[in-house]
């Protein structure tokens, strides 16, 4: 068989088809690290948490924030099936911060059980998520405008 340079990456969540292209690796935030797929990997499932992710094709790398989910990992096919998955110029600023701060909010209420706590922790890494890929990939004016709630 010929070998590639190439495998097919399709990602997918409850709303949309998010992706779907040849790529030439992927990188993924596992529930145990981070997980570099390329052409010809061995078969397996990788259970993934909230993080910053990105594949390369020809050459230029693309980041998106993948949520909880899983990929399924083949050898010339990669399938990642994910709550939400979202490239940084789709992110509004005011919405992720606002998320955050709702979370971290929500987190400090004593009331809460430990059911409600982990959910509230999972809410805060998401928002996390969101605005570190604003912070690191986002355009110029979603990092201002971060900058300026940071300021706030």
């Amino acid at each position: 068989m010929e070998e590639t340079n190439t495998f097919l990456l399709e990602i997918v969540t409850p709303y949309h088809h998010f992706f779907e292209g040849k790529v030439e690796n992927v990188v993924l935030n596992a529930s145990d690290g981070a997980v570099g797929i390329y052409p010809g990997h061995e078969p397996v499932v990788v259970a993934m948490t909230p993080g910053i992710a990105h594949f390369q094709i020809d050459g230029k790398i693309r980041h998106f924030v993948l949520m909880e989910g899983y990929a399924e990992v083949g050898p010339y096919m990669t399938l990642v099936v994910c709550n939400a998955a979202e490239w940084p110029e789709d992110l509004d600023v005011d919405r992720a911060q606002a998320a955050y701060s709702r979370a971290e909010h929500r987190y400090q209420n004593e009331a809460l059980n430990e059911q409600e706590r982990i959910q509230a922790r999972h809410s805060i890494r998401r928002a996390k998520m969101r605005l570190k890929l604003i912070s690191d990939h986002g355009s110029e004016e979603q990092k201002a405008r971060l900058r300026d709630h940071q300021t706030l």
